[in-house]
Order: C-alpha cells, then structure tokens, then sequence
C-alpha cells in the first residue's frame, strides 16, 4: 500500500473519529458523550479505526464491494504484473518512486486499471469522496445543510425552494436549537471537601465585523487577561483566579475571536491547565490542591476535567437534526448525480468504473448514514420526549391559608428567614391603635399567630414545609387550579412548552413576551458563522409550540432590536401566523456609549414589538392619549340641536362658535371653550365620505340607516355624520380629547426600572408599564397570557398590578436565575406594589397564589441513560425499582423506560443535575401525569398512608379521577372502601396504578395508569 493511500485512509479515519465523537466520548462523561462511549467499541470494530491502515476493515469492505463490479473479461491481475515488474527495474536502476510514477509505461498501466476498476486503484478515491461528502455537512457535534453544486470547478450552495414568493431560509432550519445558557457564563462545581469553584465568563473583547465574517477566525475560551476595554493593555501582574467574596474560588474566562490556526481548543485547554495549576500550587494549596490531583479512579485531574467539559459543553452540539437519515441520504444521491457521474465527466471508455464508484460510495456512505441517523434519531427522541416535573410547589398569601396552619408556619425557619431576606420583615414595627383602627404587634423576633394575621399578603412557599403541611394545605382548597392565579415554570422553553401543550393547547389569551436579542452579550450561545442561523432555530420552533397553544383570534407580541427584526418577521410570514406588524417604541436615552461614535453611527434609542395574530378575526383594544381639543378634533366644527327629538329629521345644524357665542362663551379663552366643547362633545360632529352612501338624498337632512353590517349610522348629504363625543375618555377622573397611540411609543417611562420588583438585572429590565399596556390592548379580562421567555417576571409583575383577572404561564431556565430573579420578584409583587432596589417600599400587596414547577432537562435525560445488558433487568443492576433511568438501546421502538417504579410512585428518584452539580432526587410523578392528561385539577385527596387522590377535567372534557398509592401498603380493598366513600358517576375515567381487580365495579371506566403514563411521555411518531 502506497503513502498516499495510507494517508486517505488515515484523513477519513480522522473524519469518522470526529463525526462519532470518538476521541471525546473517552475524557467526557456527560450527556451524549455517554451514549457515544457506550456506542464506541462496536464502531471502532465496524469501520475498523483501531485498525493498521493495510488491515482496515472498511478498506477490505471497500475493496469486496469493488471486486463484484470488475470486469470479468480483463485480467486485472496480469495488468497489475507488468506494472509492478516495471517498478522493480525502475528501483533497480536507482530510480525514485516520485520518478517512476511520471514514467509513460506506469501511467499507461495504472490507467488501465483504473479503468477496470481495480480495488487498490480505486480505493483512495473512494475514500476521498467519502470524507469529502460527510466532511462538508459535519461540524463539531452538528450536521450542516448545506447542499452543493459543482459547476465548472465552482461549488455554489443550493437551498429547497417550493415555488414561494419570497423564500427565508437558513442553514439550520431543518434542526432543533438544543442549546441553553446555564453553565455559559458561570460553571460551578463543589470538591469532596465542600469547596466551590466557579468559571465566571467575563465578556469578551470583540474585533471588528469583518475578522468576524472570516471563516478563519472562531470563538476560543481562554484565561481573561483583565482586559475590560479594546484597545486597553493587558495587566502584567493581573491573576484570573480570585477568591470573591461568596467564598467561591472564580477563576475568570473570556470568549473571545481568535485565529483558528494555532488556537486549537483542546490546545489552549492544556494551556490554560498549565497556568491554573501553578497559581492554585502558589496562592490557593491548601484548601484547593485537589483539583490539581489524581484522585482514586480517576484518570485526569479535576480541574483539567471540568476545563474540558465546560470548553466542549459551550462550543458544540447546538442541534439535533430533525431527519438526519433522509436528508443524508438525499443529499448523497444528489452528490453521486452532481460531482461523481457528472454528465459533462462521463467517459463511455470509463462508464463501468464511474458506476462502480458511484455503486460502492453509496454503499458504504449508506452504511455510515444509517449508523449516524440512529445516533441522532436517538438524540431526537429524548429531546421530544416529555420532561418529568421534578418539583412543585405553591406560592400563596396568608390570607389564603386556614388559621389552623398558623402555628406550622410560625415553627418554620426556613420560611422565617426568606420573610426577612426578601420583605424585610424586622423593620415592620409596633403601632398603637386609635378610635378606627385596633394597634399592630409588629415584628418582634419572632414570628406570632398575631403577626401573620397583621400581615395577609407575606407569601408562603411551600417548599419550606413537609408533605404533611402540603397536604393539609391542598386539602383545604377547593378547585385549586381555578385559585391558582398563575404558574411558574423553571426549564428550558421547548421543554416546558411540549409539556404544557395536552392542557393548554387552545386556551392562551395572548403570548406577551421578551426572547433574546442576540446582540452577543445577552447570553444566547449561538454556534460559530451561525449566529443568525442559531437564533432562528431556536425561535422557530418555540413560536410553532406557542402558536398551538393560543386561542383563535388572539394575538402574540415579541419583543426585539434591529438585530433579528428583518428576521423575525420574515419567519412569522412564513409560518401561520397573520397580521404581522411592528411598533417602534423608545428605550434609551441619548447618553452613554451609544455616543461614543455618533461621527459614524446613528445612537439606536429604539426597540420594537412585532405582532401578529393567531386567525384573521383578532381584535385588539385601542389604547389612547390624551390631547387638546383642536389636536383632536380641528374638523369637528359642526353643532348638532337635537330639539328633544329621537327623529334625526326633527333635528338642525349650526356651528360650534355660533352656538358657543350665544351661550355667552369666550371662544378666544381656549381653556374655557375646550371646557364648552368637551362638556357638549355629543352635539358636535364632522361629516366623512362613504362611497355605499352615494344612493341615499342630499337634502340637508339628518337620517338614520342600517348598514349591511347591521350598524345603525347618522348620515347627512351622503355622508356619515362622525360625533366628538366618540373620542372623549375619561383619564384620570377627567374628561378629555383624545387620540389613538399610533406605531410609534415615546411615552414608555424607562427612568425608574432599577426599582421595579426588588430585583437587579445588569443590561436592564422592561418597563411595568409597558408589558401593562400590550395586556390591555392585546388581551382580553380573563385570560390566560403566556411569557416563555419569563427573565425577571415583568409579564407576572404586570399581570398582578392591572388586576384585571388574568392569569399567567411564565417559563425561564437556569435554576440559580430562576431563583433569584423569576421566582424572587413574583414573590415580591405580590407582597408588596413599590419597591427601592431590593426594599419593599409599601406593605400594600394582593391575595395571590401561584404554582411553580421545575422540569427535568434534556442534559437531565441524558445523564440518566443507562446501558441494556443482554439478560436480565437492567434497571435492578444499576438503579433499583425506584429510580428512573432510560434504556440506552438506539434499535429499541419501546420499553425506553421501566415503569416499575409506578409501584410507590412517592418515592421516585433520578439524577437531577443544577448548575453543575449533580444530585439524587425525588420527583413529582402526580404532577407530571396531570399535566400529561391535561387536567385541570380541582380537588387534592390523601385519604389514607401511602395514597393520594387527584379529582378534575381534563382539557378535552373529561371528568378524570386518578388514585395513586404503594402497592406494598395500599391494598384494593382499601381503594375500594375509598371509592364506595364518593361519587364515581361524574367520571368518565379512573386511573389507578399497579395491578387491580377493580374493573369489575368501575362499569368500564378503569385505565391502566403505567401504559398511558408511558404512552404520553414519548414521542409517538
């Protein structure tokens, strides 16, 4: 074997390593990496990558594959002889290879060959257009549409086009955007002495535009240099690793532009190794050797672990291809017709190589394909598949609570402690009382039944307090979706989205909300030279979600910048969308650097609201400013006498000055004759034209007609009579002049948004204001309205002030963001309407009660597979009956999931992972099946130890009773004492879990809870 096809081999080799993540499945052991390494010795075998290159398996397939199609009637071996005899002379007389192979007689020779087909010739080229097809597709954990076509040595890139007017397209429109931002900007993770350790992203120094565009630049982590500014000189002495005050070591990161040449990653990892470990040996030894150290069982150091999984976490694997198989496999065929048996290349000499080429490629690249598109079929499935709800909790004022729970809640700590973090409780003092009103305690260091009385809207959380306070508390409510004024969830959107849809599916109001702009420094991690293709992705299929969830006729605002304007609205036009429209609105002042290059850009002070509707008959309520008469009404100078008559013929025309000058008014006094006209608005009028009006007489009288949209109008001379007092509102207890707000909002106040909720946000927050101005327009009293983009809860915020009956969904990711931000100001708003930074300005709150749940996450699923052994029960190997684990079998169409844990579905468990720590907990297998029948939950039952009874409708209409219980101490019997202790003739159906014989007294109504838990959990195609 020749160098050069040892070399083909070895590149295609090198190609098939990177595709099945080969070499990083050995050092990561997280998410896919896991099911790659499970994967990793059956493809090392199958396509022989542990091979020598003269004994590669793939190669011999090759090679058998190309034998079948030789010509029978050459002697190949003969031609191959002489060549080779040839060459032995050649050495003899001192000849180099590079000397031989310019000889006529070789050339001649291995033509022939060629042209017969001969395996060892045709092997290299099979293997170059092998790794040139799957090479131009495959980037780092992702496949890329991105079809060619060659043309005169040019490669243009096509892209499917069905006849559309206007065509948006993208190069990773065909994908799932799966990336979250979590563990971007802080990593962190705890040593087996309790010590955190933190990587904080500090925000990178960016070049210019055009180095960005450049194919030869990427975004690289490294050490941060201190550098804050361009153009600014790295520190000499600066350290990136400090101890900050939250008693974390941080150790500072950037991600910055770098030439792709020589800035590797796995390169600048061992780099970065290197510094870490000398500073931590220098400064931190004492308590933070261990991550510099081999530990027992491990093969590689602590810290360069987590630097190796925080780099690869961040940089690759951004998306699942929603049908990697059929699109590989139709963009082969197009690249056999297109580049290997071009119509322009053919040769009639040469027809019965290229077909044999084509033949074997296809073979061989099917083979590959087929093996690719389970992996990520795979991938597909758990990213469809529905989340469990790892928690839920309640959040309810006190005022909801029964008193009979007071003492409970005066004996919780934790729950004492959050009161005085978040409301600042110890500064609540003692009042005396008076002739009205009875003094207050106030706070006294303790919390008394008598302070919580004084204090309705103090918000309790129930995931301070055992199951036994829960349970009493759920118990106590009737309805308890119907009281529940909103609900939190903390996941990654699509995730809660998918989960939602089976009970909210048609019952949205309105969708109000903020996605990421994608200005680089707001969190969005986007794959390189795919910035806007990212961005796209990911919102794509989230407004496809959120447009099955909303009602018809109902509407969605998004808002967003210049970045993904053009963009976003070009999708929503493309999709089933109406009525796409944008306001402008201000939000900025003209200070700050914005200003710093105003000599060659335009200070952007602006953002917009897009808005499109769900059906064409979407409705909105205007909204209206006040003005000055004549800003409003300069045509409106006619008066209307009505003379005590409802017969518009009975009634007379004049003007307003002359009417206003015999009843003694100044009409030069404009304050007192916009008083005059404001007072009579209902006599004063302006005639419009109207075309359908042109058959009716032109007499100077007034009349009144119906219009074929059953509208009575007053019409004059052929034309529609148009009355002031249309436009006349009451503002503030006033009446005045007003205007519809056109596209264009200036009036949005953005000076005191640092104080709104109590919470902070480093690039800002939206104003209140605002979000309760699209509510009013965009909603009706009542509705639902659904944020899934939540950040800091201004939509909540908003909800809970216009008091209008709203309810509201919000979903954020990120558990420590969720937290501190989400969960913490939907908690504030409610105790309190005025904040100062973190400070409840007033203790003037609302009567509240909102859920939150937190869902297990995609990365969850993933560190929860678990390998099939041949015999046995692979789940009492590793997890015992009450763990969840999914099977981690690609060939599998079931069982992804055992289900014997349902037996005592209180005490499931599963590897949950938050931040970065991983952990086993207890999940919320009731709620999760509520919310995949879509049940609507109205009363919560513990009738007895070890079960729990849930009674409600479903979205579809069905009254649904569902029994849970531990089948070790829960007994049919005892279920059916239960049953005969209620009216079981309102429901449609009855689950209950475990083996029962109970169908025989349900009349047909029993369902087995295992099979439809499992139905609904996965995809079914």
């Amino acid at each position: 074997m020749n160098e050069q096809t040892k070399n083909t081999i070895n590149a295609f080799v090198k190609t098939l390593r990177e595709m099945f993540m080969i070499d990083d499945a050995a050092e990561l052991d997280f998410g896919i990496y896991r099911v790659m390494a499970h994967k990793k010795a059956e493809i090392e075998t199958f396509f022989g990558l542990n091979d020598e290159s003269e004994e590669n398996a793939l190669c011999r397939k090759i090679e058998a594959l190309l034998a079948e199609q030789q010509d029978g009637s050459v002697n190949v071996a003969e031609i191959r002889k002489r060549m080779e005899d040839h060459i032995r002379v050649y050495l003899k007389d001192g000849e180099t290879m590079e000397q031989i192979n310019k000889k006529k007689s070789i050339i001649e020779l291995r033509q022939q060959l060629e042209e017969t087909g001969d395996p060892t010739v045709m092997l290299p080229h099979i293997l170059t257009a092998l790794n040139d097809f799957f090479s131009r597709y495959y980037d780092k954990g992702d496949f890329i549409s991105q079809r060619r076509y060659v043309n005169g040595g040019d490669a243009t890139y096509l892209v499917p086009y069905n006849g559309e007017e206007v065509k948006l397209h993208w190069a990773n429109a065909d994908q799932y955007y799966i990336k979250t931002s979590e563990a971007f900007k802080n990593y962190r993770f705890k040593l087996k002495n309790g010590k955190e350790v933190e990587f904080t992203l500090k925000n990178a120094v960016q070049l210019n535009n055009n180095e960005k565009e450049q194919k030869d630049w990427a975004r690289r982590f490294k050490l941060w240099d201190g550098v804050t500014e361009p153009g600014e000189e790295p520190a000499p002495d600066f350290v990136p690793v400090q101890m900050e005050e939250d008693g974390v070591l941080h150790i500072y990161f950037t991600y910055e532009l770098m030439k792709k040449k020589g800035n590797e990653q796995n390169t600048l990892n061992k780099a970065i190794y290197a510094t870490l470990a000398d500073i931590i040996l220098a400064k931190h030894k004492d308590d933070y050797l261990d991550l510099i150290t081999n530990t027992a069982g491990k093969d590689t150091e602590e810290l360069r672990r987590h630097i190796n999984r925080y780099t690869t976490k961040n940089s690759s694997d951004y998306f699942i291809h929603k049908n990697l198989g059929d699109f590989l496999r139709r963009e082969l065929d197009f690249y056999l017709k297109n580049e290997i048996m071009h119509v322009s290349d053919l040769d009639y000499n040469n027809l019965r190589r290229t077909l044999a080429e084509a033949k074997t490629i296809k073979a061989v690249g099917e083979e590959i394909i087929q093996m690719l598109a389970g992996l990520e079929d795979f991938q597909k499935k758990l990213w469809l598949k529905k989340k469990f709800v790892v928690q839920s909790d309640y959040c309810i004022t006190l005022d909801r609570v029964p008193e009979s729970l007071y003492a409970d809640i005066c004996a919780n700590e934790e729950q004492h402690e959050e009161w005085k973090r978040l409301f600042d409780i110890e500064s609540i003092k003692a009042t005396e009382g008076d002739m009205f009103s009875s003094g207050k305690q106030g706070y006294t260091g303790e919390l008394t039944v008598q302070f919580l009385k004084e204090n309705p809207h103090l918000v309790l959380d129930t995931a301070f307090f055992n199951n036994d306070f829960k349970h009493r508390l759920l118990e106590s409510m009737e309805d308890i979706d119907a009281q529940c004024d909103g609900l939190l969830v903390n996941s990654e959107n699509f995730q809660a989205l998918e989960l939602l849809q089976e009970k909210y599916a048609g019952e949205i109001g309105a969708v109000i909300t903020d996605p990421p702009y994608n200005t680089g420094e707001d969190d969005f991690p986007y794959k390189d030279n795919y910035v806007d293709s990212s961005w796209l992705s990911m919102i794509n299929d989230r407004l496809n979600q959120a447009h099955k969830l909303l009602k018809d006729n109902s509407w969605m605002t998004l808002n967003i910048n210049d970045i993904e304007l053009f963009n976003l609205m070009k999708l929503l036009d493309s999709q089933q969308w109406n009525s796409s429209n944008h306001i402008s609105i201000k939000m900025s002042h003209l200070s700050g650097m914005k200003m710093s290059h105003i000599d060659k850009k335009i200070p952007k002070i602006k953002e917009q609201i897009v808005i499109v509707s769900k059906g064409e008959g979407a409705t909105l309520h205007p909204i209206y400013e006040p003005c000055k008469w004549d800003e409003a009404f300069d045509r409106y100078t006619s008066w209307v006498d009505f003379n005590n008559s409802e017969n518009p013929e009975d009634w007379t025309k004049d003007t307003v000055r002359n009417v206003a000058k015999n009843q003694k008014v100044d009409v030069n006094d404009i304050e007192k004759y916009d008083a005059f006209r404001i007072q009579n608005a209902k006599h004063i009028f302006r005639t419009a034209v109207n075309d359908s009006l042109s058959d009716t007489p032109k007499d100077n009288k007034f009349r009144k007609i119906t219009s074929p949209q059953g509208l009575i109008k007053v019409i004059l001379n052929r034309e529609e009579v148009l009355f002031a007092s249309s436009y006349i509102k009451e503002i503030d207890g006033k009446l005045s002049p007003v205007r519809p707000k056109g596209d264009i909002w200036t009036d949005i106040g953005i000076n005191n948004v640092h104080n709104e909720g109590g919470v902070q946000l480093p690039n800002g927050k939206k104003p209140v204001k605002l979000f309760e101005r699209l509510i009013s327009m965009f909603s009706n009293n009542g509705d639902i309205i659904l944020d899934p983009f939540a950040g800091s809860a201004t939509l909540v915020h908003a909800v809970i002030k216009t008091n209008e009956n709203n309810k509201y969904v919000a979903i954020q990711s990120g558990y420590s963001y969720f937290n501190e931000k989400t969960l913490r100001r939907s908690k504030n708003v409610v105790y309190s309407d005025e904040w100062k930074l973190d400070k409840p300005v007033s203790r003037k709150g609302s009567s509240h009660c909102f859920k939150y749940i937190r869902l297990e996450q995609y990365e969850d699923t993933l560190n929860n597979l678990y390998r099939t052994p041949k015999e046995g029960a692979w789940y009492e190997e590793k997890l015992g009956a009450d763990t969840i684990g999914y099977v981690m079998d690609m060939q599998s169409q079931q069982n992804w999931m055992h289900t014997d844990w349902m037996a005592n579905p209180f005490g499931v468990k599963m590897q949950i992972t938050h931040g970065n720590e991983t952990t086993e907990q207890t999940i919320d297998v009731v709620e999760t099946f509520n919310y995949l029948l879509g049940m609507n939950v109205e009363k919560m039952l513990w009738p007895a130890e070890g079960m729990q009874v849930v009674m409600g409708t479903t979205r579809r209409g069905k009254r649904t009773m569902i029994i849970w219980r531990n089948t070790a101490h829960v007994t049919d019997e005892e279920v059916k004492t239960f049953l005969s202790s209620v009216d079981c003739k309102p429901f449609k159906q009855i689950y209950i879990n475990g083996e029962t014989t109970l169908g025989t007294i349900l009349d047909g109504k029993l369902r087995q809870t295992e099979t439809e838990f499992e139905y609904r959990m996965f995809p079914n195609e």
